[in-house]
């Protein structure tokens, strides 16, 4: 089992729908260095979280994983 943060999971998300940081920002009027640090584990804003979450369309998810873990998700 590895254990991954949430900003590594959007992250990976993002890289699996080959957007660019800059596309996302763009669709969901974002800034580019809320983003970055939302990916590199640095900051957690809820309403910019949700966006993203429901942007990628895995909410459910990933708010199962929280309460379950924290901020920290399992995956296998």
């Amino acid at each position: 089992m590895k254990t991954s943060s949430l900003g590594d999971i959007l992250k990976m998300e993002r890289y699996k729908r080959n957007l660019t940081v800059e596309q996302v920002c763009e669709e969901l009027e974002i800034k580019l260095k809320t983003l970055n640090r939302i990916e590199e584990n640095k900051s957690v804003r809820g309403t910019t979280i949700k966006k993203l979450l429901s942007y990628y369309q895995m909410s459910k998810e990933i708010q199962k994983g929280e309460q379950d873990n924290g901020k920290q998700l399992t995956k296998m």
